[in-house]
This record gives C-alpha cells, structure tokens and sequence, in this order.
C-alpha cells in the first residue's frame, strides 16, 4: 500500500529513505512541493528556493511493508503501527510537522502548525553524514545516507525493551516536540523544563514516591540529569548556586509571566534549551554535536563570573 506524505524533506539528491521498512520516495513534482513550504532563507544546492511564509505541502510518498509492526511510543491513541513513531521521529530530526495525507484528517491539515521548527538543531547535526556508494548508472552525485541509517538505529533503540523500560515508552519525544515549534522563548524553556522533570520522574520513580520527586528541589533534579547523562563529572556548591539560577528563571515565569530582569538571563535560557536537545541527543545513542558551543557555554555558566556575581541587572522594556 501507497500513501502520500507532508512537509518530508530529502538530504540533497537522495531519491529516497527506507526506515523499518516503510519506503520514502520523492513525489514526481519534488522541487515545487519542496518551495511551497515554508523557508526562513532563499538558497540554493540541489534546489533552489526562495525565502517564504510557506504551507503544507504533499512532497513524499511511503510505501509500507506486508507486516507492519505496532507502535511502540506512548501514544494515547490505540492500535496504532510503527509508521506513526517513524512520522515523529522523521518530524523531530527534519524540523517540520511530517504526517499523512489522508481523507479523513481534514482538520488536522488544517491545524496542523507548517512553520519549521526554532529548536532542535544539535540532534539534526548529531547524525553523522555518511556518502552513499557511488552508483554511476543512477545518479551523478553522491548524497547522504547518514539520516536514513540514524534514523533506523535510533529506531531500532526505541524498540528495545530495556529502553521502553527505562524512558516509559519515550513519552519525552513528544514534548521535545511540543518543545522544538516556533514560539516565544519563554514558552520553549519552559517546555524544555517539564522534559527535565519528566526524565527526573521517570528515571527516580522505582525507589521515590510521586510526593518526594514533586518536593526534590528543582537544582537538585538538574544536578541529576546533567551528571546521569555525563554533560557534567560532579556538581559542586558553586556550581549547585548558579543551577539554582536556573530555577529562578522557571519560578519567574510561573508565577509572573515573564523572565528575571537579570544580565544573560535570555542566553541562560538559550542554554537550558541547548543542553536539552543534549540530554536527547545522549538517550537515543548519538555522539552528541557540539556545533553551538554548548558544552562550553555549559563550562562558562556553571563557573561564577563577575557577569553572574552583580546580582539582577535592569534590562530593556522590550525583554
């Protein structure tokens, strides 16, 4: 069986991607579906495209197997098949809201949001490139199949009953892209906040009650994660303090809406968004990128500086 697919970007002059057996193909009008969505700037390699506001758009078919097995992430729907992790995983790691045409999912065109995501760029760079072999008889350049094979051994992770077990069927993956869409700041941090809480949750529940996970400090849940998922050896007092700042941020919104009127308190935030994308990148088995700095803007933050030690700053209005 066929089926049509949005918003599926290819790597440059890859003709198509197999992942657990589901057959992505290029549309026969590939490079006038690829131009319809949205583009924050006009380039131009294999295609070339013009910055715009963009729509969905139908770019890809999928092929599916004989047997296709069932959905193994924590959806709330039932009876749902893998190809339903595949279309999340594929959403995540392109940046765009990747789903079926179908004829019964009207609304969901429509209220489907088709802007490129803001966030997630280090699990994208994560994915090594790999050139696929050269094949004179079929195309005239090489292209990358390290998306395809990625994909396929995150995949294969995911499936496993020792990692379904220990991430509660990855329900993370779906507020990482609740996480990862076009917003405000404040509302990606504060998305990214809940992944931390929900990882501390479930990583700590076998030996402490819900009680105790909701009173646990907010710096000692950070603390945690950023030496579980090794982006930092050992946590000391100092460094302790300025994860405490962290919080401050988090109890900031919640209670008035808006950050503290502190110097770098956007950069902070930029950070915590960063390292999330980190974590993430670390529990589906990749080598983390580096390509944002982060783990030295990670080393910069965690040690006090005059910048952090003056206490609140004014800041403009428009912050």
């Amino acid at each position: 069986m066929r089926k049509q697919v949005y918003n599926l970007e290819f790597p440059c002059w890859c003709p198509a991607m197999t992942i657990h057996g589901y057959r992505f193909t290029r549309v026969e009008d590939y490079a006038d579906s690829v131009a319809r969505l949205q583009h924050l700037v006009s380039f131009h390699s294999e295609l070339r495209v013009q910055a715009t506001t963009g729509q969905h758009a139908i770019t890809a078919y999928v092929d599916l197997p004989e047997q296709e097995d069932e959905a193994v992430l924590g959806w709330s729907d039932s009876g749902l098949t893998a190809l339903s992790d595949v279309l999340l995983l594929l959403s995540i790691f392109t940046k765009r809201n990747v789903f079926l045409a179908e004829s019964n999912n009207v609304a969901g065109v429509v209220l489907a949001d088709p802007r490129v995501y803001q966030w997630g760029g280090v699990l994208i760079c994560s994915l090594p490139y790999k050139e696929s072999p050269e094949d004179p008889k079929s195309l005239d350049f090489a292209y990358d199949i390290g998306r395809e094979e990625g994909l396929n051994q995150i995949y294969m992770l995911l499936r496993s009953e020792e990692w379904q077990r220990r991430y509660a069927h990855g329900y993370f993956l779906f507020l990482a892209q609740q996480a990862f869409h076009q917003q405000p700041l404040e509302s990606a941090f504060i998305q990214c906040w809940t992944i931390w809480e929900h990882l501390f949750a479930v990583l700590n529940q076998h030996w402490l009650s819900v009680k105790q996970i909701r009173q646990l400090d907010a710096s000692e849940k950070i603390a945690f994660i950023l030496t579980e998922f090794a982006l930092r050896g050992e946590i000391g007092h100092a460094s302790r303090k300025r994860i405490r700042s962290l919080a401050e941020i988090r109890n900031r919104l919640i209670h008035f809406g808006r950050f503290p009127d502190r110097e770098a308190v956007h950069d902070d935030a930029v950070l915590f968004i960063r390292l999330t994308e980190f974590v993430i990148a670390k529990i589906l088995g990749l080598s983390q990128s580096n390509l944002f700095n982060t783990v030295e803007r990670l080393e910069e933050f965690l040690t006090p500086s005059n910048r952090h030690s003056k206490g609140p700053q004014p800041t403009r209005a428009c912050d």
